[in-house]
């Protein structure tokens, strides 16, 4: 986005003054562009401004409990904040040009992220936060540092371990259009106090186009899933198999075995002129291997790829 010379300039003071506020990934992102001397915005940047703008905003008109309950940011991190006094009307117009028209909405996936459960903090998972407070704080930062209100958010099962109420509260702080696959804690649904218009719909398990292939959505690891033989026309696998539940346990060393072992193994249908390896495109959403972050199904298949890559060669994990 090529703006004037002025807005420029004030972009980078803001995001100087407020970058230490955004997720990781985007700070690095933010840190590569203030090195450079181009006076051309980039795009994918322009959410990241519009949000710092927002920060400048709420921390000039002296409303911090909104920037640690909204957007999930420590006293530490708002303390850090570097904001001079910037006229309102300036930063309001900066901000509608700021604005990417025409950015299509993307499905995005996580599994587990299990608000309110402080015990995971200690056990099991060893999340390292100080309790529910400061994770749940986390994990809606996390989130809405990253999806846009129009994306649409699948979400494969165990969002909360809390009430109607106070599930509630956290959903109407994570944008995005949200979709909820059942999982076995999510006993908020049966709760009269709870609100289901928050998704859009509530299933037990789904089947979905994302750009040309189709997604099958479980809380629970399907091993035979509907659609694991599909290739496409180039001879590539055209169905993937998104789950949760397993966490970082011994059983998600036990489906890397078995997913290994499934795409060594070759057959031949009555399609092929040869046995070929089959298709086994089963990935974990666990909350943790995306830093509490949804993601597209691409960023999901690259973030696997990679961590699965790490894992012990022979599946034992002791």
């Amino acid at each position: 986005m090529i703006l004037e010379r002025e807005n420029v300039l004030l972009v980078r003071e803001l995001l100087q003054a407020g970058g230490m506020a955004l997720a990781e990934e985007e700070r690095g992102y933010v840190r590569r562009w203030l090195e450079t001397e181009t006076g051309e915005i980039p795009d994918e940047l322009c959410p990241c401004a519009r949000r710092v703008i927002d920060f400048c905003q709420l921390a000039n008109s002296g409303r911090p409990e909104v920037l640690r309950d909204h957007y999930g940011l420590s006293d530490e991190v708002i303390a850090s904040l570097h904001f001079a006094e910037y006229d309102t009307q300036v930063l309001k117009e900066l901000k509608k040009k700021l604005k990417v028209k025409g950015t299509p909405p993307r499905k995005m996936y996580i599994s587990d992220l299990h608000f309110y459960h402080g015990s995971l903090n200690r056990q099991m998972d060893e999340r390292g936060f100080a309790d529910y407070q400061e994770m749940n704080r986390y994990m809606i930062g996390q989130w809405n540092a990253k999806v846009n209100p129009k994306d649409e958010v699948y979400i494969l099962g165990d969002l909360s371990v809390a009430k109607g109420e106070a599930t509630g509260r956290i959903l109407e702080q994570l944008a995005g259009k949200k979709y909820l696959v059942i999982g076995n804690h999510d006993r908020f649904l049966e709760d009269k106090e709870f609100k289901q218009e928050y998704f859009r719909w509530v299933k037990d398990y789904a089947e979905i186009r994302d750009n040309g292939r189709k997604v099958v959505l479980s809380h629970y690891p399907v091993f035979c899933y509907n659609g694991q033989y599909s290739r496409d026309e180039s001879g590539a696998p055209s169905v993937w198999m998104l789950y949760g539940h397993v966490h970082n346990t011994y059983d998600e060393v036990l489906i890397d075995r078995f997913i290994k072992e499934t795409q060594a193994s070759r057959r031949q249908s009555r399609y092929d002129t040869e046995p070929r390896p089959i298709p086994c495109q089963m990935i974990n959403c666990f909350c943790m291997f995306a830093d509490y972050q949804p993601l597209t199904l691409d960023e999901w298949i690259e973030t696997d790829r990679v961590r699965r890559e790490k894992m012990p060669a022979s599946g034992n994990s002791e």
